[in-house]
């Protein structure tokens, strides 16, 4: 412990630096949360284990604020390591969320939660996902990305059932009316099972690939779209499968709603202007992941974004 304290004044870091955790960041990050008061340790602070101790002998781990010269005892079960480690792939991602980090609303990194209520045991956090209530729950995310080069649309869900008079249920949408950006929705035709659509770059660009949600089961849906091949330049996913393919679909109509948040389980602002203004289309059931890329992703990263995911 002496040995440690002088390296603090002799301002020698060693270990490994930690930094406060956001967890839709693409930058790999950790820290380490103080289960018993709450305090976390992330900047100007280092975590020093006896493996990493360099050429000083230590029987304990210890947080290091080599700024202050504070020295704080590891200890196991007090202290949980919480990190960012992305279960997808980096390249090109603009928002992620992961079911790994899903605990409290720092995983949803700078979005905004609207109308998610803690009495309510189907809105709000669970384990592993987000709870939305199918009434008005929804995320609102900052985004000016540039599309022009492709799109990428990804969610690990369960679709808990469809709440009386519901048209439509909302994955994700960015858009600022009918004709232009994103949207990734589930349509209604009162049964069980709910068809899948998908529009780039407007509503009549609509892409219906008779693909289906069975109500509690968890499902994986990942979308592309490329718009610089010939042919097949969206293709959908199911659980890392290729299931469907199209052409249908124009980036260049993202642009138009370039400053636009884009908006997850619920149309807050009603942006959507589709069957019914006054319909936010709210999704009723639980989201464990959620990611958008500027690019499209290849077959093997899907697959690879599936198995991290799922497995995780």
């Amino acid at each position: 412990m002496e040995q440690l304290q002088l390296l603090v004044l002799e301002d020698k870091k060693i270990g490994k630096e930690l930094k406060q955790v956001y967890f839709n960041s693409v930058e790999d990050t950790t820290s380490i949360y103080d289960t018993e008061t709450g305090e976390t340790y992330a900047d100007n602070w280092y975590y020093i284990t006896p493996e990493n101790a360099e050429g000083i002998t230590l029987k304990n781990s210890y947080i290091v604020n080599y700024k202050t010269g504070d020295v704080v005892n590891y200890e196991e079960g007090k202290h949980r390591i919480v990190d960012n480690n992305l279960l997808c792939i980096k390249e090109g991602l603009v928002y992620t969320v992961d079911a790994k980090n899903r605990a409290t609303g720092d995983s949803w990194g700078e979005a905004i939660l609207h109308n998610f209520n803690e009495d309510d045991e189907n809105s709000g956090w669970t384990e592993n996902s987000l709870s939305f209530d199918g009434i008005d729950d929804g995320i609102e995310v900052p985004d000016n990305s540039d599309y022009s080069n492709g799109i990428t649309l990804e969610m690990y869900l369960k679709l808990r059932g469809q709440t009386e008079n519901q048209t439509g249920q909302l994955l994700m949408m960015k858009r600022t009316n009918i004709d232009n950006g994103f949207v990734i929705l589930i349509g209604n035709e009162n049964r069980q099972y709910q068809e899948i659509a998908i529009d780039i770059g407007g509503a009549d660009r609509r892409f219906k690939p008779q693909s289906f949600i069975e109500n509690n089961i968890p499902i994986y849906i990942s979308y592309t779209f490329n718009p610089n091949t010939e042919t097949n330049k969206g293709v959908l996913y199911i659980n890392g499968e290729k299931v469907e393919t199209t052409n249908l679909g124009d980036v260049q109509n993202i642009t138009e709603a370039a400053n636009t948040s884009i908006q997850i389980g619920s149309d807050i602002y009603k942006t959507h202007l589709g069957e019914s203004q006054d319909n936010r289309y709210p999704f009723n059931g639980e989201i464990y992941a959620a990611r958008v890329y500027n690019r499209p992703l290849t077959e093997q990263e899907v697959k690879y974004n599936y198995n991290n995911t799922v497995n995780n």
